[in-house]
């Protein structure tokens, strides 16, 4: 199987290293690995820059993380995709169990693994979600998707904000695609005070656009 990583990269110089070291160590091999720089100003483009031909980098004006995961998936040419965020890791054997479960079930479409949170920010936890091991299937990172699922579903959705990865979720549920549950970690979520969506508010006001958007194309279809 062919596996394409994405990953959206905006300004990302304090854990981009990081996050693609946690991509060059997969056990299993890489198709490509797709970066798709979106407009940054820090040091990410000298960064990309010093991986040389190990990445394919296209860079863009700022448009946007669901923009730049669209023009990732445009220039992918692998037959699985895997998403990661610039700030994210991934275990050695994450890339290589989600494979192994893809190809005990064909009918799968996507198969999701557990995230683990890496608690960074500066106030302690306000709720146990916020440390908990469990899946969490609006993260991109921890799974891994058959590209055909992009060609019944189309792009990310870019009016949802940050919650492209929401919409994704319900809108691959509204076609009752097919998902396989691993209960291995497959992503280790970086929880920071630079998250995006760490702004409660806007965080709110995006998943209420992804429920918005769930719920017109649920009544549009009766």
């Amino acid at each position: 199987m062919k596996v394409s990583v994405i990953i959206p990269v905006y300004n990302g110089e304090r854990h981009l290293r990081a996050a693609l070291e946690s991509v060059f160590a997969q056990t299993y091999p890489l198709h490509e690995i797709v970066m798709v720089d979106d407009g940054s100003t820090d040091s990410s483009p000298e960064i990309l820059r010093s991986y040389g031909d190990r990445l394919t980098v296209i860079r863009q004006e700022n448009q946007g993380v669901a923009v730049a995961r669209n023009t990732g998936l445009a220039h992918a040419t692998g037959n699985a995709i895997a998403f990661l965020d610039q700030d994210d890791l991934w275990p050695p054997n994450r890339t290589q169990i989600l494979v192994d479960a893809l190809d005990i079930d064909p009918e799968a479409e996507v198969v999701v693994g557990l995230a683990a949170v890496r608690y960074e920010r500066t106030s302690p936890p306000t709720y146990r979600w916020e440390v908990e091991t469990t899946h969490r299937e609006y993260l991109l990172g921890s799974q891994i998707i058959r590209a055909r699922v992009f060609d019944t579903l189309g792009k990310l959705n870019t009016n949802v904000g940050y919650s492209d990865d929401a919409d994704f979720l319900f809108h691959r549920l509204e076609h009752k695609m097919k998902a396989g549950r691993l209960d291995e970690v497959t992503l280790i979520y970086r929880m920071h005070d630079n998250n995006t969506s760490f702004p409660r508010d806007s965080s709110r006001s995006h998943m209420l656009s992804a429920l918005r958007a769930h719920l017109w194309r649920v009544r549009a279809t009766q």
